[in-house]
């Protein structure tokens, strides 16, 4: 099922890192998007510019592991109105599996989406309820096999923020929840919220600070927060 993702909210709770949740028996993100037809983008996980990561964190629950990221122009067959505006896009792909071993409810299922699931890209020193998938026209792609739910996530490219620290958080939640995380309003920093009464977890994202673009990334957030 493909859904645009809007707006702002979110719910989550204690979480654990672990390195790489059993990872072998996960797919890759080249894999992720061969499944949704996607062989530009499939390609383009395999470049040098893709980061494989196989970071894992549990909570509420779940194992929710980050796979690995992709940025840059024209990476997908698929193309929209937010690509005219912003040609450069972030791809990222996320799996969740239940931590009891139990399956994931397919898109068929009438059980899907009884947990909704909030992933999103946060930005160090933004408000993370201003800036997040929702207001970075953004999207995702997901589908269930073997148990194991997989969500590729797109946005406006992060990059250029490279050089301010990036996230990738998750939550039980429709949009970003303030009650799952903890936004430091001195320092910029961002952190789960081990009281949330849900899942959420959060990653730093591994950009190379090299490619960073501090005006670029300055007049983006103009045109964003206006």
């Amino acid at each position: 099922k493909k859904v645009s993702v809007a707006l702002i909210a979110a719910v989550v709770t204690l979480a654990i890192s672990v390195t790489a949740f059993a990872a072998w028996h996960l797919l890759s993100p080249k894999q992720v998007a061969d499944r949704l037809e996607d062989k530009a983008l499939a390609h383009a996980f395999e470049s040098k510019d893709a980061v494989e990561i196989n970071e894992s964190v549990v909570s509420g629950g779940y194992n929710f592991t980050l796979l690995g990221i992709v940025s840059g122009e024209g990476l997908s067959d698929f193309q929209g109105s937010a690509q005219d505006l912003h040609p450069e896009r972030t791809y990222a792909v996320v799996s969740i599996a239940k931590q009891d071993g139990s399956e994931m409810p397919d898109t068929q299922d009438k059980e899907y989406g009884d947990v909704p699931f909030f992933i999103s890209p946060l930005i160090k020193g933004q408000k993370p309820w201003q800036v997040n998938i929702a207001s970075m026209n953004g999207g995702y792609s997901e589908f269930v096999i073997d148990g194991v739910m997989y969500r590729l996530i797109e946005c406006d490219g992060v990059k250029m923020f490279a050089d301010r620290g990036l996230y990738l958080c998750i939550s039980t939640s429709s949009f970003y929840d303030i009650n799952a995380f903890n936004y430091n309003e001195e320092t910029g920093e961002i952190s789960p919220n081990t009281d949330y009464k849900g899942a959420n977890a959060l990653f730093n994202l591994p950009v190379d600070i090299k490619k960073a673009d501090h005006e670029q990334a300055e007049e983006y957030l103009k045109q964003l927060l206006k």
